[in-house]
């Protein structure tokens, strides 16, 4: 009976013994609580919230949450302007500019946020004492579609995100994912480019190296191709982009080790 035992262990060890640690990160729990920050960090990865030098530039339609410390009343009335819609925060026109009580109409678009904060506290200076104005951009956001358990419209607080954290904040991959093939598509809508992101070929430091910035988009591929068809509110027009991009013809590159 013993011999029997051990005779069946031997095949059960072999197997578990081949198993490449590296393959962690694609680990699926048995209860579907997938954790793929804890997955990540078990192989090394460190988040880190400086990810880039980048600096994200204000552009034409953008919302601006603008507050004026010690000055609530001017916060009050700049960002509870609605401009007609259901969005708050100050809208930059089309021409790049702003409209604000006290200094009028403001060349806005091209700066950082922390140049715009610069150049308001300089101009309300004029008007109010010690004035101390910052700028932040409520409206970079990026999208994650395709085979994820949560797709959606992630809005950014720092200029970029780490790929890694977008898809584990939109529940990591599903059964279906394609690992292999992760679509980042950049650019503007006439001029797209698509990365092809291999996470089974990549180290932790170079996934550390992998960030996103603001408007990007990323698709997860399904492992038998389909189209994307996924119902989220606001965004049909992204949808309908990225599957002319699938179809189409695009720039593209592929990351991998």
């Amino acid at each position: 009976m013993k011999k029997v035992k051990i005779f069946l262990l031997i095949p059960i060890i072999f197997f578990f013994g081949c198993v490449d640690d590296s393959l962690v990160l694609f680990k699926q729990n048995q209860n579907n609580n997938f954790n793929l920050k804890q997955e990540l960090s078990q192989i090394g990865y460190k988040f880190s919230k400086k990810h880039t030098s980048y600096q994200y530039k204000i552009k034409p339609q953008d919302r601006l949450n603008i507050t004026i410390f010690n000055h609530p009343e001017l916060s009050s009335v700049i960002n509870n302007t609605t401009n007609g819609t259901n969005l708050q925060g100050t809208l930059v026109y089309p021409d790049g500019t702003i409209n604000l009580p006290l200094i009028g109409k403001v060349k806005i678009a091209g700066l950082t946020e922390e140049q715009a904060s610069e150049k308001l506290t300089k101009l309300y200076a004029q008007y109010i004492k010690k004035p101390f104005v910052q700028v932040d951009d409520v409206s970079k956001k990026i999208y994650v579609l395709g085979e994820v358990n949560h797709p959606r419209v992630i809005y950014m607080s720092q200029d970029t995100i780490s790929l890694i954290e977008a898809i584990s904040d939109s529940g990591g991959f599903t059964d279906k994912a394609k690992r292999s093939e992760i679509k980042i598509i950049s650019g503007n809508w006439n001029h797209p480019t698509m990365t092809i992101v291999d996470l089974t070929k990549l180290s932790p430091k170079d996934l550390n190296k992998l960030v996103l910035k603001p408007n990007e988009i990323v698709y997860v591929t399904p492992i038998k191709s389909k189209p994307l068809d996924i119902r989220i509110l606001g965004i049909q027009p992204v949808i309908d982009f990225v599957n002319s991009i699938l179809s189409g013809m695009v720039n593209v590159k592929t990351l991998r080790e």
